[in-house]
């Protein structure tokens, strides 16, 4: 992968963890959730560390890692989400 590949990459796995951390905070908004050990505030932090370790990774298995975290974050909250509607 060229340098400029995989700074693409980061800059895009940096929007994904922003929209993540978005959707999580607006769930939180909208539940009144409070607590630092609340699942989706432990969710939460979780998607911070790896959105800033993105900038800090030099392998593309790191990026690799870190997109599986935020693909593990974002069907975490889709099911929350959905167990809420049933």
């Amino acid at each position: 992968m060229t340098r400029y590949a995989f700074s693409l990459r980061q800059e895009v796995l940096l929007e994904k963890g922003a929209s993540i951390l978005a959707d999580l905070f607006r769930y939180e908004q909208e539940k009144n959730l409070t607590g630092q050990n609340h699942p989706v505030q432990v969710m939460y932090e979780l998607v911070w560390t790896a959105k800033r370790n993105i900038l800090l990774t030099t392998s593309e298995e790191d990026l690799d890692r870190i997109e599986g975290q935020f693909d593990f974050a974002k069907e975490f909250l889709s099911r929350i989400e959905a167990d809420d509607n049933v």
